[in-house]
C-alpha cells in the first residue's frame, strides 16, 4: 500500500449541494444499492510505475475537494472538505480492472467518518497495469468521471502537468451558490414542473398484459456498429447530439408501442449547462420529467424536439429532493399511483466531438449487431434504456423490472427495432409511415377488461386483486364505471372509513404495474348474494362512501 498525500486550498464545512442531497437521501432509503457506488478505470500507458499513478491521484486529491470530504446524509445533512491529509492507494500483483474494482466495492463506504473515495493500482514485473478509482455516488456522478479520467490522462502522459492549478468551481461553492434567493426560486419552479408533469403523466409509461408467469428482472444489452454509424449521419443532417438522437428513436418506439402520442416519463438531467461545471468534479445530476410529443412527427422533427424537450428538462434538473418527495407522496397518493422515479431513459454518454458520416455503403458490411441477456436485482421500473457508448458502437441496453410482463424476446425484439429505425434514418428523413415501417412492430395489445384512467393504462383483473390483497379478509368487488366515476370498489365492513381503505390500497400498490387504486369507495354493512353483481351491491345498507383523499385534499397547495 502507497499513502496518498494531498494539500488543498482549503478546508471548510457547509450543507449539502442538491445534487449530494439527492444522493444522500437514496443511501439513507437503500444503504447497499449497488448503483449508489461508481467506479471507472483509467488508461495506463506501458512502463508506467505506481509512483507514477500514485502523483496522478495526488494531485487529483489536491484539486478536487469533493474527493477528499467527508459526508453526513440527511436534510441537510453536511460536506467537510479536509484542507490535508492522506489516502491510501492499494496495490495488488497481478489482477486486471474488473477484480480491483470488485475489492474495492467489497466493503461499505462510511462516509461521515472518511472521504468515501478508493484508489486501486494492479501490477506486473513492477509496473502498472490497470487503476481504478471507486466512489460514493455522494462524491461523483458518471460526468465528473468522465473529467477525472480527461484530467487523469493529461497527467499520467505530461509529467510537468502534475500541479493542483488554480482553485476551481467545488461542491462547497455550488452549495453557497444553490442557497442565493435567484437559485432558490429556480429550485421552486423545478418543484413546480415536477409537480405538473407527475399529476399528468402516466404511472408505468409501458404498461401492457402479463405474458408469462412471475416477475424477474433481467436486461438485455445491445452493441451495434451499424447504429453508431447511422447516428453519424443523422446528427450531421439535424445538427444535434447523438444522445438526443437516441432518444427520439426511443420515444417513437414507446409512442408506437403504447399508442400514447405524448411520451413522459422520468429521465437524468446531468445539470451540467453552466460553463463553469465543465471541469466539476461533484455530483449534479437529479432527476427529472421529461415530456416529448411524438404524434405524426416525421423523424428529424422528432430529434430536434427531443433535443429541445431535453434543454426544457435540464431547466428543471436541480431541487430541494426532500421536498420533491413531500409533493409526489401527496400527489401519487392523490391519483391512486405507484410510479417508479428511477429513470425511463438515463445516457452517460458526454458527446463532444462533431459527426464523422461515413460512406452509407458501409453499414450494411458493418459487424453482426450483438446482443445479450442477463438477469438483473430487482427494480420497481416497469423499462428501463440506458445508452452507454455511441462512439464505434451503439452500446446500450433494456431493462425489464417484470419479465413476466416484458419478457427477453420482447426487450431484445425492441431493442432491434430501435436499431432497424436508426439505420434507415441514415439514409435521409423518415416520415411518421416511415418511422412505423421501419419499426415493425405493432402497438401493444390490450385483451377486454384494460381501461384507459387518468392517462394510465391498467387491467380491472389486477386492480381487483389489489383490492382483494389490500382489504382481506373482506369481500370486496370493483367495477370499471358507476355512474361516470371510474374504479368504484364496495367492500363490506372491514376498513371503516374511506380514508383507511385508501391508505391499504396504496401501502400495497407499489410493484404491480398494471394497477391503480379505486377511485371511490363504497363501504357496506354486508356482502350481497352475488358479488359480481352491481345491482346486489346498490341493495344492501351504505355505511359511509367517498374518495378516501380528503386528507389529502386538505394538504394540497390552494
Amino acid at each position: 500500500m502507497v499513502r496518498l498525500r494531498f494539500e488543498g486550498h482549503r478546508s471548510g464545512a457547509g450543507p449539502l449541494t442538491a445534487g449530494q442531497g439527492n444522493i444522500a437521501k437514496w443511501l439513507l432509503d437503500v444503504p447497499h444499492a449497488p448503483a449508489a457506488v461508481l467506479d471507472h478505470a483509467f488508461a495506463v500507458p506501458p512502463g508506467t510505475t505506481v509512483r507514477d499513478v500514485a502523483d496522478c491521484f495526488e494531485v487529483l486529491l489536491c484539486r478536487h475537494e469533493g474527493l477528499r470530504s467527508t459526508y453526513e446524509l440527511g436534510d441537510p445533512g453536511v460536506q467537510r472538505v479536509l484542507a490535508s491529509g492522506t489516502l491510501p492507494l492499494r496495490v495488488h500483483p497481478g489482477l486486471d480492472a474488473a477484480r480491483l474494482v470488485a475489492l474495492c466495492r467489497a466493503e461499505p463506504f462510511d462516509p461521515a467518518a472518511a472521504p468515501p473515495v478508493r484508489f486501486a493500482v494492479a501490477v506486473n514485473d513492477g509496473r502498472v497495469s490497470a487503476a481504478v478509482v471507486v466512489c460514493s455516488h455522494i462524491v461523483a456522478d458518471f460526468q465528473a468521471l468522465a473529467v477525472l479520467d480527461a484530467e487523469f490522462t493529461e497527467l499520467i502522459r505530461d509529467p510537468t502537468a502534475r500541479v493542483p492549478g488554480e482553485p476551481r468551481p467545488q461542491p462547497l461553492d455550488r452549495a453557497a451558490l444553490e442557497a442565493r434567493p435567484a437559485r432558490r426560486r429556480r429550485m421552486e419552479t423545478a418543484l413546480r414542473h415536477w409537480e405538473r408533469a407527475l399529476r399528468e403523466a402516466p404511472a408505468h409509461p409501458y404498461a401492457g398484459p402479463r405474458t408469462g408467469p412471475g416477475g424477474g428482472s433481467g436486461a438485455c444489452g445491445i452493441s451495434s456498429t451499424a447504429a453508431a454509424m447511422a447516428l453519424e449521419h443523422v446528427a450531421a443532417r439535424t445538427g444535434t447530439s447523438r444522445p438526443a438522437i437516441v432518444l427520439a428513436a426511443f420515444c417513437a418506439l414507446l409512442s408506437r408501442r403504447t399508442g400514447d402520442a405524448t411520451c413522459s416519463f422520468v429521465t437524468l438531467s446531468a445539470n451540467r449547462f453552466e460553463s463553469d461545471l465543465l471541469r466539476y468534479v461533484g455530483t449534479l445530476a437529479q432527476s427529472t420529467f421529461l415530456t416529448v410529443e411524438v404524434g405524426d412527427s416525421g423523424f428529424d422533427a422528432l430529434v430536434r424536439r427531443c433535443f429541445g424537450a431535453v434543454l426544457q428538462a435540464g431547466l428543471h434538473g436541480a431541487y430541494d429532493v426532500y421536498r420533491q418527495h413531500e409533493h409526489s407522496t401527496r400527489i401519487t397518493a392523490d391519483r391512486g399511483v405507484a410510479p417508479s422515479f428511477e429513470p425511463v431513459f438515463n445516457s452517460v454518454v458526454m458527446d463532444t466531438r462533431a459527426p464523422d458520416p461515413r460512406p452509407l455503403r458501409e453499414i450494411e458490411r458493418a459487424a453482426a449487431t450483438e446482443t445479450q441477456w442477463v438477469d438483473l436485482p430487482a427494480t420497481d421500473v416497469l423499462l428501463r434504456f440506458d445508452l452507454g457508448s455511441v462512439d464505434g458502437a451503439l452500446v446500450a441496453r433494456l431493462w425489464s423490472g417484470d419479465t413476466g410482463r416484458v419478457g427477453p424476446a420482447e426487450v431484445t425484439a425492441l431493442l432491434l427495432a430501435l436499431e432497424r429505425l436508426l439505420v434507415a434514418a441514415a439514409a435521409g428523413d423518415l416520415d411518421h409511415a416511415g418511422i412505423v415501417a421501419a419499426l415493425a412492430l405493432p402497438p401493444i395489445e390490450r385483451p377486454a377488461g384494460w381501461l384507459r384512467v387518468d392517462r394510465c393504462w391498467v387491467d380491472l383483473a389486477e386492480v381487483q386483486r389489489l383490492v382483494d390483497d389490500a382489504l382481506a379478509p373482506d369481500a370486496c368487488r370493483v367495477f370499471a364505471s358507476v355512474d361516470g366515476a371510474p374504479l368504484v370498489a364496495f367492500v363490506a365492513g372491514g376498513p371503516g372509513t374511506a380514508e383507511e381503505a385508501h391508505r391499504r390500497c396504496l401501502a400495497a400498490l407499489p410493484g404491480r404495474h398494471a394497477a391503480m387504486t379505486p377511485g371511490r369507495y363504497v363501504l357496506c354493512g354486508q356482502s350481497p348474494v352475488d358479488p359480481s353483481s352491481l345491482a346486489d351491491w346498490r341493495a344492501v345498507p351504505v355505511l359511509s362512501e367517498g374518495t378516501g383523499r380528503a386528507a389529502l385534499l386538505a394538504l394540497s397547495p390552494t
